[in-house]
């Protein structure tokens, strides 16, 4: 079960994307071009107010927002 967090960042690159209705947990965002160079950092913020956490840029590991699936993982499962 998805959470609302996950939900938010899913809506805002859906927001970004008027063409597209849906958004695989598992669709790689970097190789289909839902999130590119410019809108990275965008990106970083919006998880940062959906999950609460703050985001090091300093030690960001790209897996970590390759896909929603290991978005929520990094940022919104707790232990």
């Amino acid at each position: 079960m998805a959470s609302a967090g996950i939900d938010d960042v899913r809506d805002w690159i859906l927001g970004r994307h008027p063409e597209r209705d849906s958004l695989a947990p598992d669709e790689n965002l970097i190789e289909s071009r839902l999130v590119d160079s410019l809108s990275f950092v965008e990106l970083v913020y919006a998880i940062e107010a959906a999950s609460g956490v703050e985001i090091d840029f300093d030690s960001i590991d790209i897996q970590d927002f390759q896909t929603l699936s290991a978005i929520e993982k990094a940022f919104f499962v707790t232990a």
